[in-house]
């Protein structure tokens, strides 16, 4: 029997070998580290090893302690993708197939679009050509683990002499071993899948310079007298952050009367602020609806800046308005001479159809003359909210649209989709200015940043971006998440980003908290039992709010690192506001 001596060397930390001064103190250089192992080809060309040792260790997982069951468990999909990877490239298709086919359901719902590709992939010669298949054989798949229960993974693996997986992990796996991480803590997980950044890499690229300030006053806002306040005129802001762009980055429309009358308000809001100041409250102030029978098709909700309307899409393809003041929505119509004229009774609600597929987001201007909206059917749509009538349909993207975001100078607006990218419009325009291309899964969320001047998209590949829209690159990656992010907040003052994400493992839900100008992550905040759909920050970033399909809604505090706790927390709010995305995921509620 032939034997082939293998010698696994260390590994710097997700294969960095440049600098060992970057590396992170707590986790040693090893994937499975100073270890001389042996395999067989014969194991390695006997298609049954592979069924067999996988199993073996599925089960051995499965059945070890709770506390260390999730962190063992994140060798599983990579092993489960490079053995199948690896009977298509022996030309064993049909021990392949039957490899799918029996573990696949083991991982449909963590890593579905990859389990479908790979699936796919069905000779040697797409292993060499799929992108898929070249990118994990390219790249190593890293996770993190205590170094107990990496010590557990490895006494198994050499105590039931399974060197074929060994062999798998050795090439292809680096498991970032934490000293000082408690065992079957996750939650500060970062950097974990499928890798294409070292570490020093990865910061090299979040070193890129961002500006994060709000912009300065536009010229054409003067004030014939300065306030005499010097807290109102720190509240105006006229001059704008050190590290504001400038106004001329991103090009606007000339002013409009609604741009006037928007910065009457937001200096009237500035004023009732100061005049505040000394108040001191002691809880948040909250109010809450409930949307009576939708029979779990409601998907998606939206309010108006001023919170006077509310919008929902529905899983029918409709979208409904209402009114929060209780009024009536009378929209423009033509009389007999043609002329416009405004409904003299209205409706309490007014009808949106134009869709053919789910609505999963939507958002009001900030004027209220218009609204958007995307769909699975893979458009997205502009209704007046005059004529309550739908005026454009924009149509760039292949696959569903799952979000959607509206500038705050409503002339921008951001949508993401199945199809794993992200793109940037304007209302004026119907093909797309920009593609954003470089998350592994579809982008399931996105934001505009305060200052128009970046968007912060979260996909299926657990990766958190933000991006340059004026260049369309990527200015950070920011990675902790071990699930598809499903929710993105910036603070008000452009600082700082909140994500939270699908629910995995069963493990209880963090929603974290990122700085934007290193891209590194502040803080988890521990709480959700189940997937956070929505999050949102108060006007001064001192709370942050998420709501969960654990059917509570609970309020952080942004601003103390030290305590991961909640501020307050309410729940058994029914069971929730909708039914499943189709085919995909639940929907998006916020």
């Amino acid at each position: 029997m032939k034997q082939r001596k293998v010698t696994v060397s260390k590994a710097h930390v997700i294969g960095d070998d440049d600098d060992e001064d970057e590396q992170v103190p707590s986790v040693p250089e090893a994937s499975i580290p100073d270890f001389i192992l042996f395999y067989s080809e014969t194991e390695a060309n006997n298609p049954s090893a592979y069924e067999y040792s996988y199993a073996r260790l599925g089960r051995w997982v499965k059945d070890s302690l709770e506390k260390y069951r999730v962190e063992l468990s994140t060798v599983l999909f990579p092993l489960f993708a490079h053995a199948y990877l690896d009977l298509v490239s022996r030309s064993m298709g049909e021990q392949a197939r039957h490899f799918m086919e029996t573990y696949r359901k083991d991982h449909m719902d963590m890593h579905s679009l990859d389990v479908t590709r790979l699936a796919s992939i069905m000779t040697s010669d797409q292993v060499k050509s799929n992108e898929l298949a070249i990118q994990f054989m390219t790249n190593r798949y890293t996770v993190r683990m205590s170094r107990y229960a990496f010590e557990l993974l490895l006494s198994f693996l050499q105590d039931n002499k399974f060197m074929l997986l060994t062999r798998l992990l050795n090439r292809h796996v680096t498991i970032r071993v934490d000293n000082e991480r408690p065992a079957g803590d996750i939650v500060r997980d970062e950097g974990v899948g499928l890798i294409g950044l070292n570490p020093s890499q990865l910061e090299q690229h979040n070193n890129q310079p961002v500006l994060l300030g709000a912009l300065p006053t536009d010229p054409w806002m003067k004030f014939d007298k300065e306030p005499h306040n010097e807290e109102l005129r720190k509240l105006i802001k006229r001059e704008g952050d050190p590290d504001a762009p400038n106004r001329d980055d991103v090009p606007m429309p000339p002013p409009k009367f609604s741009d006037v009358k928007k910065e009457l308000e937001a200096l009237k809001e500035a004023r009732e602020q100061l005049s505040k100041a000394s108040v001191s409250i002691t809880a948040p102030s909250i109010c809450c609806y409930t949307f009576h029978n939708t029979y779990d098709t409601l998907t998606c909700l939206t309010s108006s800046s001023d919170n006077s309307l509310v919008m929902a899409g529905f899983s029918e393809s409709i979208l409904k308005v209402w009114s929060l003041k209780g009024e009536k929505l009378k929209s423009l119509t033509h009389n007999a001479n043609k002329d416009v004229i405004r409904e003299v009774e209205g409706s309490d609600s007014k009808r949106l159809v134009g869709h053919s597929g789910p609505v999963y987001a939507c958002r009001i201007s900030n004027d209220k003359k218009f609204a958007l909206s995307c769909s699975e059917d893979t458009t997205v749509r502009l209704w007046s909210l005059d004529t309550y009538s739908n005026l454009v349909v924009y149509k760039g993207h292949n696959y569903p649209v799952w979000d959607l975001d509206l500038s705050s100078n409503d002339v921008y607006f951001a949508t993401s989709g199945f199809d794993r990218t992200a793109r940037l419009w304007r209302t004026d325009m119907i093909n797309p200015l920009r593609i954003f291309v470089g998350h592994d899964s579809d982008v399931d969320c996105v934001k505009f940043h305060p200052n128009c001047n970046y968007v912060a998209t979260g996909g299926g590949d657990g990766e958190v971006r933000l991006w340059n829209i004026q260049k369309g690159n990527s200015v950070r990656i920011m990675r902790s998440h071990i699930g598809p992010v499903m929710a993105l907040a910036f603070s008000a003052d452009g600082k700082m980003l909140a994500s939270a994400g699908l629910l995995c493992f069963g493990k209880t839900k963090t929603v974290k908290l990122w700085d934007l100008a290193s891209g590194r992550l502040m803080k988890s905040m521990v709480g959700h039992t189940d997937t956070v759909y929505s999050l949102a920050f108060n006007s001064d970033g001192s709370q942050l709010a998420s709501g969960g399909a654990d059917n509570s809604v609970t309020i952080w505090n942004p601003r103390n690192l030290e305590v991961d706790g909640a501020v307050a927390s309410s729940g058994e709010f029914g069971g929730g506001l909708g039914g499943p995305r189709e085919d995909v995921k639940e929907p998006k509620v916020g």
